[in-house]
């Protein structure tokens, strides 16, 4: 009996495994599956000799870590990227360690491969008026426009993540007060939505202007042949107004504008005006109030404010004595 190889594994891992196993989401999958592809593809052009076919030794700890670089170096992926690739690497090697106990001192090896800190940069977000500039640059006489505002008030409105608002449905929406939307998130995991009076006025009038029942099953957004809005398109949709917002308000040139900065902007805003931290966690779905804390750290004006209530015992002296050169001079500034 040939002992499985590298295809072997991935095939289990990638069939069986994930979906039915471990139950992760289709994004998971398609996430893991774009690492290995990267993996291979580095791995077949470090061994030319292996023609197309890499076997599973050549997966050394050393071979994933010239990759992890070239991740950084070549195609300028960010340390986080690079640390998302290298846990699909160690979830496919710890699921071959309980598969294959004659790998295991390779696969002990490649799990040892430590992840890279990373930074944590300040969150940009908007004020009021840079959000409000923003929905401005959007033409609503025409049909395509009605649907790119329609895009950035629910980014904004719902706080979602890009990929839970381009999964919603029409019917996912409940109109009657108190309006609500049903949101897929990260893990499979529901939540209900507040949406705004105006916000779900907004909506039933994009529906009813093209003509679409309020049960429908397909995505919200969609493109001009009638498909799913990819996160490709929503976030070229959303640069094309940003740029033309940033002409008339150069304050929008100090930090990158994506969608998830409207996530980042609700959050912030939901703070400012005094909401509490767990009902803001419950807001954006994070399965953790860790996750949500650092909204905390990123307000200047609340940290302003805070210092200001506490006070400072420094205060401003009178100004030092000096002894004039010119006399005449000082004496006719007096």
């Amino acid at each position: 009996m040939r002992p499985p190889t590298l295809v072997t594994h991935l095939t289990a891992f990638f069939a069986q495994y994930l979906p039915a196993e471990r139950n992760v989401s289709g994004h998971t999958v398609e996430a893991y599956r774009d690492a290995f592809k990267l993996l291979l593809r580095f791995a077949l052009a470090a061994t030319p000799r292996a023609g197309r076919d890499v076997a599973f030794e050549a997966l050394s700890p050393e071979l994933i870590l010239r990759f992890l670089t070239d991740l950084e170096h070549t195609r300028h992926n960010s340390i986080r990227t690079r640390n998302a690739r290298l846990a699909a690497i160690h979830s496919f090697f710890r699921f071959v360690l309980l598969r294959d106990p004659a790998l295991a001192a390779q696969c002990q090896r490649v799990l040892s491969i430590p992840t890279k800190k990373a930074g944590h940069p300040v969150l940009g977000y908007l004020s009021a008026d840079e959000l409000g500039h923003l929905l401005v640059q959007v033409d609503r006489t025409t049909p395509a426009g009605e649907r790119d505002y329609l895009l950035v008030a629910l980014l904004y409105d719902t706080g979602a993540r890009i990929q839970e608002l381009l999964q919603i449905t029409p019917q996912d929406f409940r109109f009657a007060a108190p309006a609500c939307v049903r949101l897929h998130g990260k893990g499979r995991r529901e939540r209900l939505c507040p949406v705004l009076p105006q916000t779900a006025r907004v909506v039933q009038r994009f529906l009813a202007t093209h003509r679409r029942a309020e049960d429908d099953t397909t995505p919200l957004l969609q493109n001009r042949h009638g498909a799913a809005l990819t996160r490709h398109g929503a976030r070229y949709l959303l640069s094309k107004y940003v740029s033309r917002a940033r002409l008339a308000m150069p304050s929008l040139n100090r930090l990158a504008i994506s969608p998830h900065t409207l996530r980042h902007t609700k959050a912030m805003h939901l703070l400012q005006s005094g909401v509490p931290l767990i009902m803001i966690k419950d807001f954006l779905g994070h399965v953790d109030v860790t996750s949500t804390e650092i909204y905390v750290q990123t307000d200047v004006a609340m940290k302003r404010q805070a210092l200001e209530a506490v006070g400072t015992p420094c205060r401003v002296g009178p100004a030092a004595r000096r002894t004039p050169t010119d006399v005449l001079a000082w004496l006719d500034a007096l």
